[in-house]
C-alpha cells in the first residue's frame, strides 16, 4: 500500500464520546506525522452483530470502514463501545487489517466497569491512545514489539496496556521512519 502522504481518518462507530475521539485525532496526528480527519460517525452494522455473542465481529466493522475510504491511501481507525470479538478470540480490544489499511478499537474492555471495577476515567484515553496507536502502527507495517515499554508491544492483559508507554522504542522508531 502506498503511505506516503497518507491521511490518518477517525470514524466513531456507533455512541461514542466526541470529546474523547476529538482529542484522539489531535494526539496521534504527531506521532505519526499525519494530518488528521474526523468523519462523521457511523451507526453500527446491523450485519455485524452476533445475537447469540451479542457482540460485534471486528471483520464486519473493518469492511465497512474500508468503504468509506476516499482513497486508497487513507488509513482508518473505528472507535466504538461495543464489545467485539473474531473468531478465534473470545473479545479483541482491537483489530486491524492491514491490507486494507484499516482498524478498530473498542472501548467495552478498556473501562474499568468491565473487570468489575469502579468506574474510572483517568484510565480509559492512556489505554485508548496506547491501543491506537498500537494498531495504526501496523498499518504503517510494524510488527508486533518485544520491549513491554514500547507502544507497540502486543498486550495480552490490561496490565500489559497499562504499564507501556505511549511512545515507541527506538527500534520501532526507526522502523516507522524508515516506512516514512
Amino acid at each position: 500500500m502506498g503511505l506516503l502522504k497518507s491521511k490518518i481518518v477517525v470514524i466513531p462507530l456507533g455512541e461514542v464520546d466526541f470529546m474523547i475521539v476529538n482529542r484522539l485525532a489531535a494526539e496521534i496526528g504527531p506521532v505519526f506525522n499525519r494530518s488528521v480527519d474526523i468523519l462523521k460517525g457511523m451507526k453500527m452494522p446491523v450485519e455485524a452483530h452476533n445475537i447469540i455473542r451479542n457482540q460485534y465481529y471486528a471483520t464486519v466493522l473493518l469492511q465497512k470502514l474500508e468503504r468509506s475510504k476516499a482513497n486508497s491511501r487513507e488509513i482508518i481507525i473505528g472507535i466504538c463501545e461495543e464489545d467485539l470479538y473474531i473468531p478465534d478470540e473470545r473479545n479483541v480490544i482491537s483489530y486491524c487489517d492491514t491490507l486494507a489499511g484499516t482498524s478498530v478499537v473498542s472501548l467495552f474492555e478498556i473501562r474499568q466497569e468491565f473487570y468489575g471495577l469502579p468506574e474510572d476515567d483517568k484510565k480509559i484515553f492512556p489505554r485508548l491512545i496506547k491501543e491506537s496507536i498500537h494498531q495504526l502502527g501496523h498499518l504503517f507495517d510494524l510488527t508486533d514489539c518485544r520491549n513491554p515499554k514500547c507502544v507497540n508491544y502486543y498486550s495480552q492483559m490490561m496490565n500489559d496496556i497499562d504499564n507501556k508507554t505511549e511512545k515507541f522504542c527506538d527500534i520501532c522508531k526507526r522502523q516507522l521512519t524508515g516506512a516514512f
